[in-house]
């Protein structure tokens, strides 16, 4: 099949600290791996060196520019994630393929595939969760915080739960809307906050994993991307996976008393009572 004329290729992407490519296709759809603390695009300047692309980003037309030699690059942002989530992220080299592919996120077309650590193990293996969730928005010139409801829906799968450690959960989250948030806000509604999420978590659990295991990263990964889109007049499929980040299997694996983690916190450091309860005792529910 007939390459289009794409400018920019990926070997081209100035990628950004720990970004590496997954895959990408013909008609300029790329698919990058972020780590997690790797920002989706700069808010500013001096954002750029935390940024996916070490490139300038024009946040009205969503697009990273960037020159090598006198030839001028550009790169279109598809969807975003958060700072502290890893994974999956897509880009275009084309104009006409963006706008192809950020209507099928828009209209809900694309399989999106999340996996996080929780706190509790549902007392169901799957199931939907439908929420109401808050939204900001400005009537005229004034700003209510929470002034509209919009609906959020996800199914989820209990993928794994430890014996004898964190009182956890491995959790496979299919979003099947687009809400800022949304996995994180539903995971805490319905009791179930995500490991190390410093902003709807469990601050309290989130501390004690960090002093048994080192791990701070919010445990949220998005593992896999796919679709069918129609492109040129043909039926066409990608599709991109990201491995679990190692950190996952270290707080999964975590038993009190076998160290099994990096904590930052020596045994040595923890006060005596610490170190005699350590192996007998439960964790916070």
């Amino acid at each position: 099949m007939a390459s289009l004329p794409n400018t920019t290729q990926p070997s081209d992407l100035p990628l950004g600290h720990g970004v590496r490519l997954i895959t990408s296709n013909e008609h300029g759809i790329v698919a990058l791996d972020k780590p997690a603390g790797v920002m989706s695009h700069p808010n500013e300047a001096a954002d750029i060196k935390r940024a996916l692309l070490q490139a300038d980003y024009d946040y009205d037309k969503e697009v990273f520019t960037w020159k090598i030699g006198d030839v001028e690059h550009r790169a279109w942002l598809i969807n975003r994630l958060d700072s502290p989530t890893s994974g999956v992220i897509l880009l275009a080299l084309n104009e006409e393929i963006t706008t192809t592919i950020k209507l099928m996120f828009s209209t809900h077309k694309v399989n999106k595939i999340y996996y996080a650590l929780v706190k509790h193990v549902p007392t169901k293996p799957a199931g939907t969760w439908s929420d109401q969730l808050k939204k900001n928005v400005y009537r005229g010139k004034k700003f209510i915080k929470g002034g509209q409801l919009i609906p959020a829906k996800t199914r989820y799968q209990l993928v794994k739960t430890p014996t004898g450690g964190f009182p956890i959960a491995l959790l496979r989250l299919m979003p099947l809307t687009g809400r800022t948030h949304q996995l994180r806000v539903q995971c805490q509604n319905h009791r179930h906050p995500i490991v190390g999420d410093r902003t709807y978590g469990s601050f309290s659990f989130n501390k004690e994993v960090v002093i048994e295991t080192g791990e701070r990263r919010m445990m949220l990964h998005s593992g896999e991307t796919s679709m069918r889109y129609a492109f040129k007049g043909k039926m066409h499929v990608f599709k991109a996976v990201s491995e679990l980040p190692e950190s996952f299997a270290t707080v999964m694996r975590f038993r009190p008393g076998l160290h099994a983690g990096k904590a930052t916190v020596s045994s040595a450091t923890k006060s005596p009572a610490s170190r005699s309860t350590l192996a007998g005792r439960r964790f916070r529910r």
